[in-house]
């Protein structure tokens, strides 16, 4: 029998390897003559030495460490992850190239969440432990994905005398080692449509271009197409080739787009004379461009600030984005949500593993609050009423139509408009069209891209006046039954007189405001500001003028109620401080004020719902096909806090002003149907600064006794309230409230 002595080592105790030598001799007949032949044959093989275990090398610090790494990932504090890395992987790794590549991930992926759960251990002699943990990761793309059985290799570090994380890349992902990269691509849905309260369509994305395209080492003649395309493009010709000039020659150069009649002309000697080749662009179109421009806005490229944003969402560095009105404000309801398909991939792009994929969510379509036939008729009112030639140094104007029990804005019109399709990438009407239009918005000094009635700031004149009438009455320094008699003239400061140079008579304020008496305002002004300089600005403030209104759909301006703290910020150098007279001219809508249409337009609302100052809102619901996902709520955002008699007496005297006599608009309205209506408003004739016309103002709503919309009328330099800016409301107010059915009698001039 022949036993292994090295197979014996291998496998017993050193104790009993001994016992079984001694049997061995013994077997074999040892004895003390033959001592030189056994020392040899006992003589051990060199053996292993048994390392010692240290205290700190146990599962639950090695447990701990890898918690303790994983944890520092949920929260990105890779600072903390690096820490936890052995000193070899630290040495290998520097940390700035660790974090990159956990950002990079995370940003490929769109990382929003990370969960994990431990399953096992396994030891790998006493200086390695491979943990295993199912991990589960949330992506603002691809959603929430599952990544089971992954490994992190920890080791003991002797520098440190701790577990720590032996780190590669494959720590992130398996596939990650040699060179694998995180790759999501992403499928973004076609943009939604808007469209008008009763489902008339306003924009969508049926227009289409053709994207002309060129490779330089095609072209048989280089010449011959740079003249080519300057046709087709209707540009210059130096334009085009500074263009082509910037391709390299071999790549292929997007030069321009062509709308389909220019196509269809182009297409045969561009192919002919460039070997050109055409991709078909869906872009967005506006159904009558200009109807809505102010409201719905266009589109554009982000801006650069905006690219880091614009790629988390999964849309392209060059996709196209709402860049003004509802199509910013609402972008991401329209623009809906891509998809992606994220992967790991080789460094030569092969996929070496899938890991979630999902599919695009369609943009929303979203349904504005406008009419868009009432919007049509209120700007083809202001259209024809300027090219009667009626206002010939006015540069503007603003209409205004809402309703004054939820905020919502049924019209709206800021004179002159632009189209709007001219400024979306891709122009429906072609490039060179657009760059036309473009020119002629931007250099037109009437700013026709000023939305007039959200970011305009005017003075009002006696439009005002309702808000003087409830300061006076609210705080109680003036009575209903309280009269004043208007001589003409009022001398406190400087002399200012009346509209009517003879006076008015003995009025009270509901009187006042129909025949719209300046002195009494004055006193009214005067008698506050000494009661307390703050108190007429803090009514104004308080009322919605000078402060946001809350629209959140498109822009808007806060405008300038001055007061005893702010009259510096507004006033010219030199100016005296605060005092009575600037009250005084705050009370009838002048000096340091600067209201929007729609600040205005408000606080006639609040006086006919009986003082709730809504938000004003543009949109009306938005979803898919059976599905609506957000309908408007009307939003209350405060009560103006005015006793219910109060604001009745003031609505009494605004309904005076349309049916007595002595009202200021009652010639305006004396012959329209709207008497059996019943319209209650204000006139307003603002003097502007320099020395142009008055701004003439118009407020109106009905019915009278239970008011259902207000519109307001706003146009710049042009006169007297009554005679410019009344018949518009009138004549609006005659289509909303019967149509074309009857002959309208409002003036048109």
């Amino acid at each position: 029998m022949t036993i292994s002595v090295v197979s014996c080592w291998e496998v017993l105790p050193v104790k009993h390897w001994i016992f079984l030598c001694v049997v061995l001799m013994l077997a074999a007949g040892c004895s003390p003559e033959n001592e030189e032949s056994r020392l040899i044959e006992l003589t051990p093989l060199p053996t292993r030495q048994l390392t010692a275990t240290p205290a700190y090398n146990n599962i639950e610090d090695a447990q701990q460490t890898a918690a303790n790494f994983l944890d520092a990932w949920q929260r990105e504090d890779y600072p903390a992850m690096y820490t936890l890395l052995s000193v070899e992987s630290q040495q290998t790794v520097p940390f700035e190239t660790f974090k990159a590549n956990y950002e990079t991930a995370r940003d490929e992926i769109r990382l929003t969440g990370f969960d994990y759960a431990m399953r096992a251990a396994a030891r790998e002699g006493n200086r390695v432990i491979t943990f295993t943990y199912d991990a589960s990761l949330t992506s603002h793309i691809v959603g929430t994905f599952d990544d089971p059985a992954r490994s992190l290799r920890l080791v003991i570090d002797d520098t440190l005398q701790a577990w720590r994380v032996a780190w590669t890349p494959a720590t992130i992902f398996t596939e990650m080692e040699n060179g694998g990269r995180l790759r999501m691509e992403t499928f973004p849905p076609l943009r939604a449509d808007i469209y008008d309260r009763n489902g008339r369509i306003l924009a969508d994305m049926n227009g289409r271009v053709a994207l002309v395209n060129i490779i330089k080492r095609d072209i048989p003649d280089l010449e011959t197409c740079l003249q080519t395309l300057a046709g087709a493009l209707d540009e210059p010709l130096d334009s085009v080739r500074a263009r082509v000039a910037n391709y390299r020659f071999e790549q292929l150069a997007e030069v321009g787009s062509l709308e389909q009649s220019a196509f269809q002309t182009w297409q045969q000697p561009l192919e002919r004379d460039c070997a050109a080749t055409f991709d078909s662009q869906r872009v967005r179109r506006y159904i009558n461009g200009d109807l809505t421009a102010h409201l719905i806005g266009y589109l554009g490229y982000p801006e650069e600030s905006e690219l880091d944003a614009v790629e988390w969402e999964g849309f392209r560095q060059d996709s196209i984005i709402g860049r003004s009105g509802v199509e910013r404000s609402w972008n991401g309801t329209l623009a809906g949500k891509p998809g992606g398909r994220l992967t790991i991939v080789s460094p030569g792009g092969e996929q070496r593993r899938l890991l979630a994929e999902q599919g695009a969510s369609p943009g929303e379509k979203v349904y504005l609050t406008i009419d868009a036939e009432l919007q049509q008729f209120v700007l083809d009112t202001v259209r024809r009423r300027y090219a009667s030639g009626f206002y010939p140094d006015s540069e503007g104007a603003s209409v205004i139509v809402m309703n004054v029990n939820t905020g919502e804005v049924l019209a709206m019109v800021s004179y002159p408009t632009f189209d709007a399709n001219a400024f979306n990438p891709y122009p429906v009407m072609g490039t060179q069209t657009a760059q036309t239009i473009i020119e002629d918005v931007t250099t037109d000094e009437r700013q026709p891209q000023l939305n007039r009635s959200t970011q305009g700031g005017y003075p009002t004149g006696s439009v005002m006046k309702v808000m003087t009438a409830i300061a006076a009455l609210d705080s109680g320094l003036y009575t209903q039954e309280e009269r004043y008699t208007s001589i003409g003239v009022w001398n406190r400061d400087i002399p200012r007189v009346d509209w009517n140079r003879n006076g008015h008579g003995s009025v009270n304020l509901q009187q006042a405001l129909m025949v719209s008496c300046n002195s009494c305002f004055y006193e009214a002004g005067y008698r506050m500001d000494q009661a307390d300089p703050y108190l007429l600005p803090a009514y104004a403030n308080r009322l919605g003028l000078g402060v946001p209104t809350g629209m959140q759909d498109i822009a808007e301006s806060v405008g300038v109620i001055a007061g005893p703290d702010t009259k510096s910020l507004y006033a010219f150098e030199g100016e005296r401080p605060w005092n009575f007279s600037d009250a005084v001219n705050l009370a009838i809508g002048q000096g340091f004020v600067e209201v929007t249409p729609l600040q205005m337009l408000r606080l006639y609302t609040a006086v006919a719902n009986d003082g709730t100052l809504y938000r004003p809102q543009l949109v009306l619901q938005t979803g898919l096909v059976n599905d609506v996902t957000y309908e408007l709520e009307p939003d209350p955002m405060h009560d103006i806090d005015v006793d219910s008699e109060t604001l009745t007496y003031i609505h009494e005297g605004l309904c005076m002003v349309t049916t007595q006599n002595a009202g200021t608009a009652e010639f305006i309205f004396r012959n329209s149907p709207l008497q059996s209506v019943g319209i209650c408003g204000k006139t307003g004739t603002a003097q502007s600064p320099g020395n142009g016309q008055s701004h003439a103002w118009f407020v109106g709503y009905g019915p009278r006794d239970a008011p259902e919309i207000a519109v307001l009328a706003m146009v710049e330099n042009s006169g007297e309230g009554s005679e410019v800016a009344a018949p518009i409301v009138c004549e609006v107010l005659e289509y909303y409230y019967f149509g074309l059915e009857v002959n309208p009698v409002c003036p048109r001039y």
